[in-house]
């Protein structure tokens, strides 16, 4: 379990990358409603450096609140606040949410579940999910170029601030090589990372990378995919790399 101290101290450093992305997004003009989103971790995630697993998808919709008061945003316990929330994870489990969303509808929770379960029986306390980018269109559907460019440099400091804070064993990121490849070159010094094994499932690959002495591993978004395979695969890599 992570410990209170080390939370707070995230927030701090989280404060004014948020303010300064939301900032930037209302001066961009965008001109429709946006969900914002921050780092979820279950409440038995590991506290000791390099354990655990934090998996990225690439944006999320309908999230908690439109609100662009990093105030609200951030105020414990407020109705707003999407960060350190209660229940962070754990809601990936239940059958149907208070708002009538189901979580098994979801082949990006399934696939976190699949690869998850080969380690952890409460799978969802012991994970983390973050998203690649935090703002998102309200509606529905990923960033625009116009929004990505807005919120991506903000987004790529976000990133090294979750990892450091939460310093998972393994980075999964179920997004595709298109949009990951954004994050992980200013990872990797501003060069492009070099793979060090690759997984076949299907029609599709999975890649790990090594970076920062992290296993990082980037696979397609599991929507309208095999996901038992999928799982596997990711599954593999890990148990290839992992102690590497």
């Amino acid at each position: 379990m992570l410990e209170l101290t080390k939370i707070i101290l995230f927030k701090e450093c989280l404060l004014p990358l948020y303010s300064h992305m939301i900032q930037t997004v209302r001066d961009e003009g965008i001109g429709y409603e946006t969900a914002k989103f921050c780092v979820q971790w279950g409440k038995e995630f590991p506290a000791d450096e390099n354990e655990g697993i934090l998996f990225y998808g690439r944006a999320n919709n309908s999230w908690v609140t439109s609100s662009d008061s990093v105030d609200e945003l951030f105020a414990e316990g407020g109705e707003e606040c999407i960060f350190a929330r209660e229940n962070q994870m754990e809601w990936m489990e239940d059958d149907e949410t208070e708002s009538g969303y189901r979580p098994s509808r979801s082949a990006l929770i399934r696939t976190m579940r699949n690869v998850a379960c080969e380690y952890y029986d409460d799978w969802s306390s012991y994970v983390a999910w973050s998203n690649l980018y935090k703002v998102a269109p309200w509606e529905g559907g990923n960033p625009n170029d116009e929004l990505c460019d807005a919120e991506y440099e903000d987004c790529v400091e976000i990133m090294r601030e979750e990892i450091a804070f939460l310093s998972p064993r393994v980075v999964v990121m179920l997004t595709g090589y298109h949009w990951a490849k954004d994050f992980l070159v200013p990872m990797n010094g501003g060069r492009d990372p070099e793979c060090i094994d690759k997984e076949t499932w299907g029609d599709y690959e999975a890649w790990a990378y090594r970076i920062g002495g992290r296993l990082i591993i980037v696979s397609e978004h599991p929507q309208g995919k095999p996901e038992a395979t999928h799982a596997e695969a990711i599954v593999n890599l890990i148990e290839r790399n992992s102690n590497n």
